[in-house]
């Protein structure tokens, strides 16, 4: 009888710890993220401008900001979650950290945005190609994605007050510089799909071919390999990509310069009113210039 027993016990402990396995087999993968301070390093990389230092310091600002009685929570997709659609391959402004979760300039920014709003954010990972479409049909709250604010994408959407100044930058060999867009004449240019990169080098007669790309790390990947004369992306972006490879640079750019801004819904206005508000709180506080000295230095 006492073995009985001893066996029953032994099987109900052997489906209790098969249990767990099982259900996370069965798990569809995740999309989106919920942010949270993030870490500064990730796979192999240098993933900031500055040094440890200034990262701990904007880490330990970003944990700090709490909601601001100045700002009245908006209405949001998911009470209590600020969704930010972002295409997740454009560091430094946001990237994979490879550890499931997503890190950033953007990422740290619209962290500390959203607790201003009292929300916490959440990183809907998805291709550039869907960021507007998917805002408009309520797929997120925002667009966090490095974004430049034109005219064009103003006739569709809202977009908050500028928050990064951007150019687009011709990125190629040190050895075969292009400073400017009559230099891309006989070229091949590579681009990211949809992108003002990809407009701006369309605009130019006499190229010889453009490729584009899904994102702007492959365009980077077949400039290092040569199989495109330049890149045409923003700086940021491509300086991010190209550090450590002093064979290649930023040698000239395109057209005037421009701005980032987060995109929201034009119907989304009181969403709008708060994130304008907490990006200017953030600004006077000086958790913004901890934030920018972490990803691009002072």
């Amino acid at each position: 009888m006492k073995r009985k027993h001893v066996l029953l016990i032994a099987l109900v402990v052997l489906v209790l710890t098969l249990v767990p396995v099982l259900s996370a087999c069965g798990d569809e993968e995740e999309t989106t993220t919920t942010a949270a301070a993030t870490e500064t390093t990730a796979a192999g990389t240098e993933t900031t401008a500055a040094g440890d230092d200034a990262a701990a310091i904007a880490d330990a600002a970003i944990a700090a900001v709490t909601k601001s009685d100045a700002i009245e929570t908006p209405k949001t997709i998911t009470a209590g979650k600020l969704q930010a659609g972002s295409d997740t391959v454009f560091a430094p402004m946001e990237f994979s950290d490879e550890k499931g979760g997503y890190i950033g300039f953007d990422v740290d920014l619209c962290t500390a945005l959203a607790k201003k709003m009292g929300l916490e954010l959440e990183v809907v990972s998805t291709a550039w190609d869907g960021l507007i479409s998917g805002l408009l049909g309520d797929r997120w709250d925002i667009i966090m994605s490095g974004m430049s604010i034109t005219e064009e994408r103003l006739k569709e959407i809202n977009f908050t007050d500028p928050y990064l100044p951007t150019n687009l930058a011709i990125t190629t060999r040190v050895d075969a510089p292009i400073a400017d867009a009559q230099g891309l004449v006989g070229k091949i240019v590579g681009v990211q799909v949809n992108t003002t990169g990809q407009f701006a080098v369309e605009e130019i007669a006499g190229v010889k071919e453009i490729k584009k790309y899904d994102d702007s790390l492959l365009a980077i990947q077949e400039l290092l390999a040569g199989r495109v004369d330049a890149v045409v992306n923003d700086s940021p972006v491509n300086s991010y990509y190209i550090a450590g490879k002093p064979e290649f640079a930023n040698t000239g750019k395109i057209g005037t310069d421009d701005n980032y801004g987060f995109g929201i819904k034009k119907e989304n206005t009181d969403l709008l009113a708060a994130m304008n508000a907490a990006l200017g709180e953030l600004k006077a506080d000086g958790v913004y210039d901890k934030i920018h000295a972490k990803w691009f230095g002072e």
